[in-house]
Parts: structure tokens; C-alpha cells; sequence
């Protein structure tokens, strides 16, 4: 047998392994739907809202209100995006968007088509040219059963076309990457925090290349859509800013940041719960620790990023960056977990491959079927059931554990590149990313 094989091996036997209790958790949550009619946690607790995050967008994109009226923080490019899936997939009716997604049934059917795609198209990249078909098969269902990927359908959040063009990002340079860039930007703002990659390789042709397609796929795409679409940076700058935009149980449902902990400490009814164990004071500081702990391994991450990039591959440092990225805030949400899919062959040729999969195996795991503690909310539509149902709230595990193994994460990737010494990266790898830095 020889390494080759026994590598083979070992990545089939553990895909194998986290795939068992992915699908007991997919066949649960089917259970769990058909007997009481509502999906559990981590699934939203407002169960009339399922593909919401979907339609309540596309109403907006025949509205001329999305920027004044809305108050949209979504770029314009990602309207139009909305109105081809529209388009494509026949979509029909006016009104609110609960009556466009009652009229749309084949506008779902295309987002679930567009959940199965996407992944597959993925795994056909070079970045994993180094799996065999059996592995790609097992991961390839372990990704769309796995609790943020679902989480994440349940929602139609249209971040699921991001991790295909983070992929092209990771394995093409020149103009291609900078235009992937340019368009996840638009997409998703806070992917502008990607072009840390060229500062970083003081690659300033890149940099200027990136930043002109942003503002020219933003402005062209602007201008065709909605005269009033400057007002989406001020939008953006009060999202930002302001404090309970998100109720509690929203925050709850499946965070990828430390900061949903804070934020819960802060907001009064959490308050009130956490004074049967802390007074006000130690709340204050427990908060402060929280935000401390996290602005300060971003600041780590950084650090080790600027200092350490001569022995970092490109991929490396766009998977540390994406992996900042998604501890920033409660406002990035637990969707970016998807974007990790992007990441995967990344990390399995790194040296602590199997400690990052594993963290990454944690982050896709059922966690929230074991509840810590519930509540009744009362009588609600469910829009799968389209019945009135009671429901139960559930918190679970996994709304602990995944915002921490998250900031770990990041921080064993900062210790890595830290302790890294150039006889422990090809140095040929590092001679010819060098001398495709100044190719963009």
C-alpha cells in the first residue's frame, strides 16, 4: 500500500465518519417536521418565514423604494442576480413577497437546484483535482445536509453562489481572481476585506485592479437599476452602526461570531436572564472580555498575516482572511459558514490538516438536536406544513459551541503561519507564488 493510498484511505474512512451523524441529523430534522409540522433549531424560530430571506429580497428588486424605503445594505448587482433566478426559473405574482412566493414555485425549485449545483460545481475545481471520486461523493453529501448549508436553504439566502466564485478566487490569479473579487464584493460588501491579499503581497497593481472593478461593477450596475443607489453606502454605514436590529433568538439560531454572546449581555431582556447569575457590573465585563477576545485575535490575524505572507501560499491567506471575515460580527451571520466548503483543500494540505477538518467537521455537526433550554412562542403559520402549529424554541449546543470552535479556528491558523519556517513550505510553491504577484 503505498502513501498515496493509505492518504486516500484515511480521508475516505473520516469523511465516512462525520457523515454518519450529518445525515441522522438530516433524517431528525424530517422527522421532527412531519410530527409536530415546523423545522427546530437551529432553523429560524419565525416558521412562516421559510425562503424568506429570498423573496423579501426579489420584491425589492421590481421596487424602486429597496435603497429609500428599505433601507437595502444589498449592492445592486445582487437585485439583478435575484431578477435573472427570477426570470430563469419563471417566476410569477405581485404583491408582498409571500404572495410572489406562493406564486413561485419554480423560483424555489431553482434555489434548491442552485443549492445541489453549486457544491458539486466546486468539487470539480483544481483546487481538489487531488480527491478521488469517493471522497468528493461523501463530501460532496456531507456539505448539503450539513446544519449550515441547510440553515442556510431554509433561508434562500443568496450566499450560496459566493463559495463557487471563492473558489475561482483560490485557484486563478491574474485579472479572473480580481474580477471573482470584484463581484463577491458586490454580492456581499464585507468581502472587500479580501483585498487585504494585495496589500499584503504589496501587490499594488492587483490592489488598484480589484478596487476599479468594484466600483465599476457597482456604479454600472447602480446606475441600470436605481438612481438613488448611493444612498445603499449610507445604508450600509447605519446597518453597522446601529444596536437591535436582530431579536434575540434570530441571533441564536446559528452565529459564526463570538459577539452574538455580547450581544445577547447587552440587549435587556438578556440582561435580565443573565442576572440570576451575574449582576450588572460582571455583565459589563464579561461583555468586554467577549469583544476584547475577539477584536484582538483579529488584530493576531492580521499581525501574522503582514509578517508572515512570504510564507503563506495565496490560498492561505484567502482562506485566514474568509476565516476573519466570518468571526466579525453578528451582522455577517452563520451563513458564511457555507463559504468554508471553499476552504476545504485548502486546509488538507496544510500541517494541522486534520485539527482544521475537524474543527470544520464540528461547525456542520447537528449540535442543536440536545436542547439547553426552551420556551413555548405560541401558534404560528408554518409555510412547510402550510398549518398553524404550536411551537417550541430550543437552544442548543450548537450556539456556543460554533462561535467559539469559529474564533478558535482562526486562532490556530494564526499559530501556524506564526511558527511557520520556510523549510516547512515548498519552497518552490513560495518561489512561484512570488513570481505571480505581480501578474494581479
Amino acid at each position: 500500500m503505498t502513501t498515496l493510498d493509505n492518504r486516500h484511505q484515511k480521508r475516505v474512512a473520516y469523511a465516512g465518519m462525520i457523515l454518519l451523524p450529518i445525515v441522522a441529523g438530516f433524517l431528525y430534522y424530517i422527522y421532527y417536521l412531519m410530527e409536530n409540522g415546523y423545522l427546530p433549531s437551529p432553523f429560524i424560530y419565525d416558521k412562516s418565514d421559510t425562503f424568506m430571506d429570498l423573496f423579501n429580497s426579489l420584491y425589492w428588486a421590481y421596487d424602486n423604494g429597496r435603497y429609500t424605503d428599505w433601507g437595502s445594505v444589498y449592492p445592486p448587482l445582487s437585485f439583478f442576480i435575484l431578477r435573472f433566478v427570477n426570470f430563469v426559473f419563471a417566476g410569477g405574482g405581485y404583491g408582498d413577497p409571500a404572495i410572489m412566493r406562493d406564486n413561485s414555485p419554480f423560483v424555489i425549485a431553482g434555489f434548491c437546484l442552485i443549492y445541489l449545483v453549486v457544491p458539486a460545481m466546486i468539487l470539480k475545481t483544481k483546487l481538489w483535482r487531488d480527491f478521488l471520486i469517493v471522497e468528493k461523493l461523501l463530501i460532496y453529501i456531507a456539505i448539503i445536509l450539513s446544519a449550515p448549508m441547510l440553515f442556510t436553504l431554509e433561508r434562500g439566502n443568496m450566499i450560496l453562489l459566493c463559495p463557487i466564485l471563492l473558489t475561482l478566487a483560490l485557484s486563478r490569479i491574474g485579472f479572473v481572481r480580481c474580477f471573482c473579487i470584484a463581484l463577491l464584493i458586490n454580492i456581499k460588501p464585507y468581502f472587500a476585506l479580501l483585498m487585504i491579499y494585495y496589500i499584503a503581497r504589496q501587490n499594488w497593481k492587483g490592489l488598484a485592479t480589484c478596487s476599479v472593478l468594484s466600483g465599476l461593477v457597482f456604479v454600472i450596475s447602480g446606475l441600470a437599476l436605481d438612481t438613488h443607489f448611493f444612498v445603499f453606502l449610507t445604508n450600509l454605514f447605519n446597518f453597522s452602526q446601529e444596536e437591535g436590529v436582530f431579536s434575540l433568538r434570530e441571533v441564536l439560531a446559528l452565529p459564526s461570531s463570538i459577539s452574538a454572546f455580547s450581544y445577547v449581555l447587552k440587549n435587556p431582556d438578556g440582561a435580565i436572564f443573565a442576572s440570576d447569575f451575574l449582576n450588572s457590573e460582571r455583565i459589563s465585563i464579561i461583555v468586554y472580555i467577549i469583544e476584547a477576545a475577539k477584536w484582538g485575535m483579529l488584530a493576531i490575524s492580521l499581525a501574522v498575516l503582514f509578517t508572515r505572507s512570504a510564507l503563506m501560499r495565496d490560498a492561505e491567506i484567502f482562506s485566514l482572511l474568509v476565516v476573519a471575515i466570518t468571526n466579525l460580527g453578528i451582522w455577517v451571520g452563520g451563513y458564511t459558514f457555507v463559504l468554508y466548503i471553499a476552504l476545504i483543500p485548502v486546509f488538507i494540505k496544510m500541517r494541522a490538516r486534520w485539527l482544521y477538518i475537524g474543527l470544520l467537521s464540528v461547525l456542520a455537526m447537528p449540535l442543536d438536536i440536545i436542547p439547553l433550554l426552551d420556551g413555548f412562542i405560541g401558534k404560528q403559520y408554518s409555510y412547510l406544513s402550510d398549518s398553524y402549529v404550536n411551537v417550541q424554541w430550543t437552544l442548543g449546543p450548537g450556539s456556543v459551541v460554533r462561535p467559539v470552535v469559529n474564533l478558535i479556528l482562526l486562532l490556530l491558523l494564526s499559530c501556524e503561519f506564526l511558527v511557520r519556517k520556510r523549510k516547512g513550505l515548498n519552497d518552490r510553491v513560495v518561489h512561484r507564488t512570488n513570481l505571480l504577484m505581480g501578474a494581479g
